[in-house]
């Protein structure tokens, strides 16, 4: 227990600290409540409910409807979805932000007594944020990282265990965090005991199952760590240490900005799906740096001021930025995309996908697959960096937009009337535009503007004539009148199971390779089975080709 813990313990097991989280957990839950009833639409909410709508439809390892196919859950998370399409997301969250206060609120006032009584208000208020931002399976990841802990600080070690799987199980995002917050209280005390052993083999089992499961169900991606976020990390830390050097009980908080910093260096050099990422504890830090001004008593008061103001300012000018992008909230309801869908329903069809170009919060992503369209993107950026990285550069051509139009089994473009998202949606905008594009305007209605492209190559080509049947979330049917390799474009995974003569291996550019030795029909399915899952994790596929 710290000096100012034990002066304060008469705060901390009295009325008052029973009072003081109830207190806190009702801001949360009314600052929530108003978001949810004036604020705009959580800018990550479509994939959140794109991914419970798999979920609740029984597709949970492959999905055919975003990035030429992905793993939905193993990319992101493994265990949000679950509750979630039993719950929903808004209760769950909503939940999740009351739990995270009165946690936060039962952690510090117990290991810091009184001076943590405003910053506990403080995290009250902004612990509400994910029903703005929509980081929806990060704040369950969250609520389950202070969780364990609390459990840790009870001496409760297999309760904080199972606490941290389920931390990685919805966030692999929050549980790097657990790990760095326990890296910091360990290089504060250094002491190694059975207790400690034990949770840092819990931690090391735990990781290890995460890195397994990317391995099984890998995703290439890389998120951008902008210099600017990388400079405010680096800001808000190094006044963090300087301001709890001359806190009383502060050498904790001075390790844990200190390894953030560090950690932020890496994440910055190091091209990873962490990258800016890596900021998302900014809802921690100014309650944090309050509490550390509150220890040093306000004192200097130069420093104190400078420190608040910047933390403060970290924390808020993020969410004001967001702010006109979430102003037009048609895209969140269906109405608004209807027109398009009847349209692409009409005139498209399983061979080709769609290309809409991203509007600011991505409704897109969750109103067109869900409908049964396949998107040629959807909405995770570490994915969508990684697959599709010409359409983020400084410059762009319509050759160039073509040609990857064509790679991606494009027909059709959607040009949303309504905000576009700042990364790379402008550009591309322009170019669907131009005459120079080659595109041809087909489409306009209260949706926006769509555009077909002369031309287009189907999803499926080989030596002979080829059509897809149907195009499902996990299932792909399709007829051909020729024996041979045709292209799928479509990403390998090893789970494929070809039901018709031939097989399937990898092809180019990470697509698939069918290679049919009869003509007539065939089916693809993803096997989903334990049994199935590990045969094909063992066996070279190729080798039957």
């Amino acid at each position: 227990m710290t000096a100012p813990a034990a002066a304060d313990i008469a705060f901390a097991g009295g009325q008052r600290w029973s009072r003081e989280i109830a207190f806190g957990s009702l801001v949360t839950a009314a600052v929530a409540s108003l978001l949810l009833l004036a604020g705009p639409a959580p800018g990550d909410a479509p994939a959140h409910l794109y991914r419970t709508f798999l979920v609740r439809h029984g597709v949970l390892l492959w999905d055919n409807l975003w990035y030429a196919g992905q793993y939905p859950l193993a990319s992101y998370s493994v265990l949000y979805y679950l509750p979630a399409a039993v719950f929903g997301n808004l209760p769950l969250v909503f939940g999740a932000a009351l739990v995270s206060t009165a946690l936060f609120a039962s952690l510090t006032l117990r290991e810091w007594g009184a001076a943590a009584l405003w910053p506990s208000r403080v995290f009250g208020v902004l612990a509400a944020a994910p029903l703005f931002t929509g980081l929806y399976a990060y704040s369950l990841g969250f609520a389950t990282m202070l969780g364990a802990l609390r459990a840790l600080q009870a001496r409760r070690t297999w309760a904080a265990i199972l606490l941290a799987g389920l931390t990685v199980g919805f966030s692999p995002l929050a549980f790097a965090f657990l790990c760095l917050i326990l890296a910091a209280l360990w290089a504060t005390r250094r002491r190694v005991s059975k207790r400690i052993l034990a949770v840092g083999g819990g931690l090391a089992a735990i990781a290890c199952f995460e890195a397994a499961t990317l391995t099984l169900f890998a995703t290439p991606g890389s998120y951008p760590f902008h210099a600017v976020n990388f400079a405010g990390v680096l800001g808000v830390s190094g006044l963090g240490v300087l301001l709890a050097r001359r806190a009383r009980g502060g050498r904790q908080i001075a390790a844990f900005f200190a390894l953030w910093a560090l950690g932020s260096v890496v994440a910055f050099v190091v091209r990873s799906p962490l990258g800016d990422n890596w900021t998302r504890l900014d809802a921690f830090v100014f309650p944090l740096m309050l509490l550390t001004a509150s220890l040093a008593g306000f004192r200097p008061r130069r420093l104190v001021t400078l420190a608040l103001t910047v933390a403060l300012a970290y924390n808020v000018v993020p969410y004001l930025l967001l702010v006109p992008y979430r102003l037009d909230s048609r895209p969140a309801h269906a109405v608004f995309w209807r027109p398009a869908i009847a349209f692409l329903r009409r005139h498209s069809g399983p061979n080709f996908r769609v290309e809409v170009v991203p509007t600011a919060a991505h409704w897109e992503s969750y109103w067109l697959p869900a409908s049964g369209l396949a998107l040629a993107r959807g909405w995770y950026r570490q994915i969508d960096v990684a697959d599709n990285p010409m359409l983020y550069r400084s410059r762009l051509d319509a050759a160039a937009y073509r040609d990857w139009l064509r790679a991606n089994g494009v027909e059709y473009v959607l040009l949303p009337a309504t905000t576009l998202d700042r990364d790379g949606a402008p550009l591309e905008a322009r170019i669907v535009r131009s005459p120079s594009s080659g595109l041809v305007l087909v489409g306009r209605d209260a949706t926006g503007n769509i555009y077909r492209l002369p031309r287009a190559t189907p999803l499926l080509t080989g030596p002979g004539q080829a059509r897809l049947i149907r195009v499902g979330h996990t299932t792909i049917t399709g007829i051909v009148s020729a024996a041979g390799g045709y292209l799928l474009r479509v990403h390998y995974n090893p789970y494929w199971k070809l039901h018709g003569t031939g097989c399937v291996r990898r092809g180019p550019a990470r697509m698939t390779l069918l290679e049919l030795s009869a003509p007539g029909p065939f089916s693809l399915t993803v096997v989903e089975t334990a049994d199935g899952l590990f045969d094909a994790a063992i066996v070279d596929h190729d080798r039957g080709c």
